[in-house]
């Protein structure tokens, strides 16, 4: 992912507006540029890495569009899940959870899994996501980021027989599969 920025901005503009464009016609992508407009009028332009071909050598799964947009509480972070190609399905799957603030990337979270879903707690000081499967009954990997330093706060997965959170599950796991659910 690289980012384009115009005019220069100070760190304390806030975000006032974002959009996904258009995929340029023919271009492989399902989505085009994430566009982040500023309170100063700035804008910083996130594109996806260039699509490459997969060869006998080498199978690739190029990252094809940006979703699950989210504002923070503090209007100053934001985040995006980028979908992926995927060898088992028809449709791409969002991998990795992006948290941009400042107008850089500060971390991207992958655990290896789909994302089934993300929210930003505490004003967009931390990050909660859940993993999982593409496809079957599992109760996901709950995971709680900071978003400053990206270290993983704390984990916690569901119960397999009731294929959701135990009732000691914290906080932040269970406001999470509550927005999931919905």
């Amino acid at each position: 992912m690289t980012s384009l920025q115009t005019k220069d901005a100070s760190q304390t503009a806030q975000i006032t507006k974002f959009f996904i464009a258009q995929p340029a016609a023919g271009s492989g992508y399902e989505t085009g540029p994430l566009h982040i407009i500023y309170s100063n009028g700035t804008e910083s332009v996130q594109t996806l890495p260039p699509l490459k071909a997969s060869t006998d050598k080498e199978m690739v799964f190029n990252a094809v569009g940006f979703s699950g947009v989210e504002l923070a509480q503090d209007r100053q972070t934001l985040g995006w899940t980028i979908n992926v190609e995927n060898c088992c399905t028809s449709y791409s799957i969002p991998l990795s959870v992006v948290v941009f603030q400042h107008k850089q990337v500060l971390h991207t979270f992958r655990q290896g899994e789909m994302v089934w879903g993300w929210m930003f707690l505490e004003g967009g000081k931390q990050v909660a996501v859940v993993y999982g499967p593409t496809h079957g009954p599992e109760v996901g990997d709950y995971r709680l980021y900071d978003v400053k330093t990206g270290k993983l706060l704390s984990e916690v997965s569901g119960d397999a027989d009731t294929q959701s959170l135990k009732s000691d599950a914290p906080e932040w796991a269970k406001l999470l599969q509550a927005r999931i659910a919905h």
